[in-house]
This record gives structure tokens, sequence and C-alpha cells, in this order.
């Protein structure tokens, strides 16, 4: 595990991906607003708004592509049936691969509340703690996620399909700007759209909605399920 989470910090590529670009795309966004500008219909400013929204585009991006391309290339290089040869058992590679990218996603928060707290977006102790944990915690449906990627696209067209899914995702999520209408209803079904939704109803006070709950919930534990099975697979294929 220590290794895994070694080998991810050091995967530059990542880094920038997860944690400066989310930031700079931050920092953009909320330049271009007014301080006190609330996002409408919401007591929430836009500039909480986007902390929130690419806080949590960062961290889903870490908890995506942490293990998927790592997965992809260790099957092609015939890494995990080496590892089959060693007294190394099934659950311990996993939870490796779980706690890297669980632990990668950190950064990826706390820089972009950092720089949020710079640029004046005040709020309590504890509703930056609780905003952070709904973050950290609902990115384990991408962590998941990412695992049966690794393991269940061909290897060519893993970087296709996290593109797909993290772009794709974001966009329904609200991660890029605000929804409504349609767009807002179509999002509704997306975990992105929850992680991002929860963290701000905290921030901003409003209730919690149950269903959001519940389908986040659905999507942590339908990742789990998935990569699971992809694991056997993939571990039955090599």
């Amino acid at each position: 595990t220590r290794l895994e989470i070694l080998r991810a910090l050091r995967n530059r590529r990542v880094m920038f991906f997860t944690i400066l670009y989310p930031t700079v795309l931050f920092l953009l966004s909320a330049s271009a607003t007014k301080a006190d500008k609330l996002v409408e219909g919401t007591n929430v400013t836009y500039r909480t708004y986007y902390l929130i929204a690419y806080a949590s585009f960062g961290a889903l991006g870490a908890a995506l592509t942490t293990n998927a391309q790592k997965i992809a290339l260790e099957r092609k290089e015939g890494w995990i049936r080496q590892l089959r040869l060693t007294a190394l058992p099934g659950n311990g590679y996993v939870i490796s691969k779980i706690a890297s990218a669980t632990l990668v996603t950190v950064p990826a928060i706390v820089v972009v509340f950092a720089v949020g707290g710079a640029m004046g977006v005040h709020l309590s102790a504890s509703k930056w703690l609780v905003a952070f944990l709904v973050l950290w915690i609902g990115s384990l449906a991408f962590t998941g996620l990412g695992i049966a990627v690794g393991y269940g696209v061909p290897q060519d067209s893993v970087q296709l399909v996290n593109i797909l899914i993290y772009v794709g995702g974001s966009f329904l999520g609200g991660q890029f700007f605000p929804l409504n209408g349609a767009l807002e209803n179509v999002g509704k079904a997306m975990p992105t759209y929850w992680v991002r939704q929860l963290s701000t109803d905290v921030i901003s006070g409003a209730k919690l909605e149950s269903s959001g709950v519940l389908i986040l919930l659905a999507w942590l534990v339908g990742s789990g399920v998935l990569a699971a099975r992809m694991y056997r697979r993939g571990v039955e294929a090599n």
C-alpha cells in the first residue's frame, strides 16, 4: 500500500490533472464573478459554488485515473500474472489500489479549499470539514469505477473511456457550471451531481435530500460490486 501511494504521488500527469488543473479552473471561474453574487435560486455565491465544484472535479478525477491506467498497464506488462506467483493475497492487491486512490484525492480537495479560502470564501471549521468528508467519501464511487475500467476495458481504450466518464460525468454533475431544466434532471442520476450538491447543501445549510444520499450510496455499492466482478474476471484471464 505504501508503494502504491508513493507511485501515485510521483505520477506528474495525475498530479497535474487532479490538483493543478482544477485549481486553475477554479481561479479563472471565481475571478470572473463578483464575490457576493449568488447562484440563481440559492443562497450560495458563485465563488463558493465553484470551490465545491472544482474540488469535486479534482477528487473524482484522482479517484478514477489513479487506478484505471495503472491496472491496464500492469495487465499489458504481465505484472498481475507475476503477482499471482507471490504470497500477496488478491484482496491485499485490491486494498492497496483503493487506499492509494483514496489518499490521492485528499490533496485534490485540500489545495482547492486552501486557494478558495485565500480568495475570500469564509466558512466555519465544521463546514469545511463536513464538505471535505462528503467530497472524499463520495469519490469512492469513482475509485471502484477506476478499478472496473482498468480490468474490464481493453488496454488501448482505457484512456478514452476514462475521459468519457470523467468529463461527461462532470458536465452532467454541474462541475463546470450550475445546471437547470432538463440537464439538471439528467444530472440528478449521476454521482458527480450529488457529490457536489450534498457538499454545497452542507455549506449553505440547506436540508440534505435523502434521495440524493441514496443515489450516491447506490453508486458507491454498485461501483464496488462491478470492480470486484471485473477484478475476478481479469485475474482469471491472466
